[in-house]
């Protein structure tokens, strides 16, 4: 039977960096709407340059666009043992769009797992974060300070108005997320101010006990 995790939690608290241990811990699928929109975003396509305006000015790219890239996402070969999801679903109707695409295929949701992180501490962190233009890599001035000879730049998306404008959105449309998947006993939550590692620890732990379950 394929598995299927959804990251929740505010921008900042990790999602990413846990999704890609997970996988790389149980040999699932990545299944990352940021990664589909930079690929669109690099190869300058029609729907790259749309989401690309819409991450600067810090809005969320509209469900039925995310919905059909996410579907044609879990139709490849790599998803057949199940996903880790990392920024899909954002809301309730995602949600219920995610849950009618793996019905269709006798699959659900196993585990939500919730990053708990206050506003504050997400600020904190993604405004200190740059990527190296060479590289592509992502460091933080304060927690994972860059070697001297990288190209640094600040992502447009992590500038202080628009980290606090991407809250926004996550309270008012991601936030109800927690009571879906708590409704549905799959919501399980996390303190994001653990470290990587102990943070890897549980949820692995977590996925187990579902599995044995």
């Amino acid at each position: 039977m394929a598995t299927h995790l959804v990251m929740i939690g505010p921008p900042g608290a990790g999602k990413g960096t846990q999704a890609s241990k997970l996988v790389e811990k149980l040999g699932l699928a990545h299944v990352s709407t940021g990664d589909i929109f930079r690929e669109n975003i690099r190869n300058e396509t029609e729907l790259g340059a749309r989401v690309k305006m819409l991450l600067e000015s810090g809005t969320l790219v509209p469900d039925e666009l995310t919905i059909a890239l996410v579907q044609d996402r879990l139709q490849q070969p790599d998803c057949r043992r199940g996903a880790v999801l990392d920024g899909f679903p954002r809301t309730p109707a995602q949600a219920a769009a995610l849950d009618s695409m793996l019905a269709k295929q006798g699959l659900l949701v196993n585990l939500a797992p919730y990053i708990r992180l206050d506003d504050e501490a997400v600020i904190a962190r993604l405004t200190g974060r740059c990527t190296d233009r060479r590289t592509g890599k992502t460091y933080h001035l304060k927690y994972y300070p860059p070697p001297a000879e990288a190209e640094l730049e600040l992502r447009p998306d992590d500038s202080g108005e628009t980290v606090r404008h991407r809250l926004d959105e996550y309270h008012e449309n991601t936030a109800p997320l927690l009571d879906y998947y708590n409704e549905r006993g799959v919501l399980q939550e996390f303190d994001g101010e653990m470290t990587i590692d102990a943070l890897t620890d549980a949820l692995l732990a977590a996925v187990g006990e579902r599995e044995v379950a």
